[in-house]
């Protein structure tokens, strides 16, 4: 079914995917550590102190659920692009036969 149609054609624009993947960086960059500080419940004048790698490592947690998330999504959007594609294929080919136009 997919003879004449490339598998890239079902995926969203290029750009929306980059603007997906940056809003996802930027959130994950900054929603990680103030989750972590919120977790770790810590006063306000540690704030500063928090080490670097608590949050890059809370950081990159929220980058690693997001982007399963993000790829289910991908995954789901090309099933239903390819299951309407595959649709339309079927409906035309029933149309040219009761038109009595198939093609063999």
């Amino acid at each position: 079914m997919l003879d004449d149609v490339p598998v890239s054609s079902f995926l969203p624009p290029t750009r929306r995917i980059i603007l997906h993947i940056a809003v996802i960086a930027a959130v994950s960059l900054i929603g990680g550590p103030l989750l972590g500080l919120y977790v770790f419940n810590a006063p306000r004048g540690e704030m500063l102190t928090l080490s670097l790698r608590t949050g890059l490592g809370w950081g990159l947690s929220f980058a690693f659920v997001a982007a399963f998330i993000y790829t289910a999504w991908l995954i789901r959007y090309v099933t239903r692009g390819y299951n309407k594609h595959v649709a339309a294929r079927k409906m035309d080919e029933f149309y040219r036969t009761i038109e009595g136009e198939r093609e063999d």
